[in-house]
């Protein structure tokens, strides 16, 4: 393919239509040369609408095919082991796309290439919990991200199912589950995908910053102080619970967040003592004698 095809490809891929003219000054090519490209690149397979006369011009169909990737090895490699990765995440938004889209790949490389990852292959595993609950809506989900639509859900709750109207502003994947988070009349909240029970897509769409830009905003919520004192082991129990825990005794957590942190410190048994704030130790003090009576 030539270069100037590749350079056609993605100016079709802005997704409007060109006039002949247009992608002749975008290209330095002549009107005739366009013309020829055009039919080239429909012949070797990609799916350019052209309409005639007055107001006509070139434009991609949808599902176009992208532009070819130019890789070294290295980074072909690094390429597939990340496509193979992705193929362990329960329930990825695409659907059965994640369990082709490997083979594909590596089915276009060259022998020698395709012949040494195979290889590789077998000596990279991707080890961990791969018991993660069903969650037959992240498709959906991804969906109502994507175009910026409300959503309307039955949420499993620890006090039965309730239903919200959030807009979801983004997803995160954490220890193989998905979750969503949404805006609402409460904040911004976050639901585990896995527990809805039923969703509706509202017409109705929204507007709101990043998920990136609303969650710093969300830590600057006004916080208090916690310290602790951790054992070694106490420490790698709590790693993925709270950052930099290998350096650090002490964080500032919203007010809010302090009934769930206790729930993860105590599970952490004796290898850890908060130190403060009391209304933390206060909570722990509490669900330690709770466990007591239970287990008496």
């Amino acid at each position: 393919m030539k270069k100037r095809h590749l350079q056609l490809i993605r100016v079709l891929n802005r997704g409007r239509r060109f006039t002949a003219d247009e992608l002749a000054q975008e290209t330095g090519a002549s009107v005739r040369t366009i013309q020829r490209d055009m039919l080239t690149l429909e012949k070797i397979g990609y799916p350019i609408w052209s309409v005639p006369g007055t107001g006509g011009g070139y434009e991609m169909l949808p599902n176009r095919l992208l532009p070819p990737l130019q890789l070294r090895e290295q980074e072909a490699v690094a390429l597939y082991l990340t496509l193979k990765w992705m193929e362990q995440i329960p329930d990825v938004p695409f659907g059965a796309l994640r369990d082709s889209l490997s083979d594909w790949y590596v089915h276009e490389l060259p022998h020698d290439l395709e012949t040494k990852i195979a290889r590789l292959e077998k000596n990279i595993l991707w080890l961990g919990n791969k018991t993660a609950p069903p969650a037959p809506f992240t498709k959906d989900v991804f969906l109502a991200v994507e175009r910026r639509q409300i959503i309307e859900l039955t949420y499993a709750t620890t006090k039965g199912s309730r239903t919200f109207t959030i807009a979801p502003c983004g997803m995160a994947l954490l220890d193989l589950k998905w979750y969503v988070y949404g805006l609402s009349d409460y904040g911004l909240l976050l639901y585990r995908i896995d527990r809805i029970e039923a969703m509706r897509l509202l017409d109705e769409t929204f507007e709101a910053d990043d998920l990136a830009t609303l969650l710093k905003t969300s830590d600057e919520r006004i916080g208090v102080t916690v310290r602790l004192e951790l054992t070694p082991l106490g420490r790698r129990l709590l790693e993925d619970v709270l950052p930099d825990i290998d350096r650090k005794n002490e964080w500032d957590v919203p007010e809010a967040e302090l009934p769930f942190l206790s729930r993860q410190l105590l599970a952490a048994g004796a290898e850890v003592e908060v130190v403060e704030p009391i209304e933390l130790r206060e909570m722990m003090r509490d669900y330690a004698g709770r466990l007591w009576e239970m287990y008496q």
